[in-house]
């Protein structure tokens, strides 16, 4: 038996990679699994009224994935790239529950194999490793802000890294990544706003590489000093001793880019809990176009 959730693990790395590669996504990229569906041919629908449902693979027609839009979301981003595996790996159509998810994962092969390829899509180690030394920060002992940072910019949650650095990746112990996970987001993000801080929270500079910066109204950038924001999507914001922040301010699409030309990365604000398909999350709203 274990040896078998071996040759799956493998096998659900060797596709995420092979998958990275095809579609020219660098190791030490972040991706956004929502953009590889449509590439895949796979449409991406949110729906916010299933609320038990994590995600869903439909194949009985032309493939799509849905997704519920009441979850975090760094785990909505992990429930698409859930589903892509069931597509990639020619599964039948899913439907994860909440509560059921857990458990499958342990004892269905396919919803190993599509979470196991979920993880190294998503936070394969070249690109864990980047994110880290490219800021100068210890993978090893890096601080919980700092492992929130990394976390952001891959698009997955706080504890979902830590976890996988400690159990997939083998950059952490058992002991730091208890440690890490002991800390509640909730209470990083106030130490990076200067209050509580119910919406999401992003730290971007420029190692920010590989994906747009996908947020939602509400959601707060905090920019390394000397990026400057284009477009009327997010307006700036004023956050404890931050020197230079944004909030989402209403759906579409501007520019965050560095004032000497080096940098650049297009800012994508959506709804919250936004129900339609992916690729319409972005619209600006029409009083505002």
């Amino acid at each position: 038996m274990i040896e078998h959730r071996e040759d799956l693990a493998r096998e659900g790395l060797t596709e995420a990679l092979r998958l990275r590669k095809h579609h020219n996504f660098a190791l030490n990229e972040a991706v956004c699994p929502y953009d590889l569906a449509e590439k895949l041919g796979v449409r991406v629908y949110f729906d916010d009224s299933m609320p038990s449902m994590e995600g869903a693979y439909v194949n009985d027609g032309p493939p799509k994935i849905i997704v519920t839009s009441l979850r975090p979301i760094g785990r909505m981003a992990y429930s698409c790239a859930h589903e892509i595996g069931h597509h990639v790996f020619g599964h039948g159509s899913h439907i994860d529950e909440m509560m059921e998810k857990p458990d499958k994962a342990e004892k269905d092969p396919e919803e190993f194999l599509a979470e196991v390829f979920a993880g190294f899509l998503l936070m394969p180690k070249l690109a864990v490793n980047y994110g880290f030394s490219r800021r100068q920060w210890s993978c090893r002992d890096c601080t919980p802000e700092q492992a929130f940072v990394i976390a952001g910019w891959l698009g997955v949650g706080y504890t979902t890294l830590v976890n996988h650095m400690c159990h997939s990746l083998r950059l952490i112990t058992f002991g730091k990544a208890k440690e890490l996970c002991k800390v509640p987001v909730k209470a990083i993000k106030r130490d990076m706003v200067g209050k509580e801080w119910r919406e999401n929270v992003f730290w971007v500079d420029r190692h920010w590489i590989g994906r747009p910066i996908d947020v939602q109204v509400g959601d707060i950038i905090i920019a390394e000093e000397g990026l400057g924001l284009e477009g009327n999507v997010a307006e700036p914001v004023s956050v404890g001793t931050v020197r230079q922040a944004f909030k989402g301010v209403r759906p579409g699409i501007g520019r965050l880019s560095a004032d000497d030309g080096s940098w650049a990365a297009f800012v994508r604000v959506s709804r919250r809990e936004y129900k339609g398909w992916g690729r319409y999350r972005h619209l600006e709203d029409p009083e505002h176009e």
